[in-house]
């Protein structure tokens, strides 16, 4: 017997995680006598079945604007975004088979929290609608919320209902904006460990919206970096992290921050060098010219302290943080601090003078004007 063919206006297939496709999108905001406003500028991203992605960026990125627009929130200005085969763009929300976990928490006042849980599926006509609700509670450690009603439940308890909630639908794509956001430090550890293993389990296509780099950077296959409305970098964790595509990125993820430098590039026996203040450090970069002005970024863990030469600097802060050290330094010849790790054996202190460089593949240089990575 042959499958019926599927309404062009029917959503994506329910039960199976599907891939998303975002090509091209813009959003533009306008408003009779204000100027327009453009949000999110000709995005793309292709997610596969049961990947899970991090937005990640400054406020007022782009972020949720983009997963308004998939959910249906938010009309999209120009390109498509597609579920599977499916084109969206004119499907109301309902129709659209995702899961959604906003930062607004959206719960029914008159239910109490399994009742909240259990709504959707018995509005669905599901079986055992009640047992999935209790199942769910279980993993993410709320059991005790069940009888609760929402007005009686901390900002943190309600982001957690509204997490289990957008999960317990298992729907082929799943969008949740900052869902751990409101929880405490150990509450979030744990509920991060849980929503990753969920995942894997079911095998949802998740989108997650996170100002957070710790965050994203635990949860996610792969990782947009956003500003501006626009990706800067579209790749895993670690390719981020370890080859950052320009200055906003390098700066934007790593805790601590990167050091920055303005430098100058010098190029000597084949090799390029990176002269910040008094000091040199060499790097794997070949396409850089010689007086080329650069920004230089060393993140702290990359520093080695000890070396021959490199960036003279003075201490004026340390900290003993048992399996490594941390010194705050003034590099000579510039008005820079920077943050050095030590190895724990090292101490220092206030006015000691240290040279520190890093691996030259660890050295990176951007672009002065335009901030873009030099190679």
């Amino acid at each position: 017997m042959s499958t019926p063919a599927r309404s062009k206006n029917a959503g994506p297939a329910q039960g199976e995680p599907l891939g998303l496709t975002i090509d091209n999108v813009r959003k533009v905001y306008a408003s009779r006598g204000r100027e327009t406003f453009e949000a999110v500028k000709g995005m793309n991203m292709d997610i596969r079945p049961g990947e899970l992605i991090s937005l990640l960026g400054p406020s007022g990125c782009g972020k949720t604007t983009t997963l308004r627009m998939i959910a249906g929130l938010e009309t999209v200005t120009s390109g498509d975004i597609r579920i599977g085969d499916t084109r969206i763009n004119d499907l109301p929300p309902g129709k659209r088979n995702v899961g959604v976990g906003f930062e607004s928490y959206a719960l029914y006042p008159p239910l109490n929290i399994k009742e909240n849980l259990a709504y959707g599926l018995k509005a669905r006509k599901e079986p055992n609608a009640d047992e999935q609700a209790e199942a769910i509670a279980k993993r993410l450690d709320m059991e005790d919320l069940l009888p609760m009603r929402p007005a009686s439940l901390s900002s943190g308890q309600k982001q957690r209902v509204a997490l289990a909630r957008a999960l317990i639908r298992k729907p082929p794509v799943l969008l949740l904006d900052e869902p751990l956001g409101h929880l405490d430090a150990s509450a979030r550890q744990r509920v991060r460990r849980e929503l990753k293993l969920l995942q894997r389990e079911f095998g949802y296509t998740t989108i997650v919206v996170t100002h957070d780099q710790l965050e994203a950077m635990s949860l996610s296959d792969r990782i947009a970096v956003m500003n501006g409305g626009i990706i800067q970098q579209f790749d895993t964790p670690d390719e981020i992290f370890d080859n950052p595509a320009n200055l906003f990125v390098a700066d934007f993820v790593g805790e601590p921050s990167i050091n920055l430098f303005d430098g100058e590039a010098v190029v000597r026996d084949g090799k390029v060098f990176a002269k910040v203040g008094e000091g040199m450090v060499e790097t794997t970069v070949e396409s850089a010219t010689n007086g080329q002005k650069v920004t230089v970024g060393i993140r702290p863990s990359d520093c080695r302290t000890g070396v021959e030469s490199g960036l003279v600097s003075d201490v004026v802060v340390f900290e003993d943080l048992l399996e490594f050290g941390q010194a705050s330094v003034e590099v000579r010849g510039t008005a820079k601090r920077a943050l050095v790790q030590t190895p724990a054996e090292e101490k220092y202190e206030p006015g000691d003078t240290v040279v520190f460089a890093a691996p030259p593949a660890r050295v990176y240089l951007f672009n002065a004007e335009s901030g873009d990575r030099v190679r």
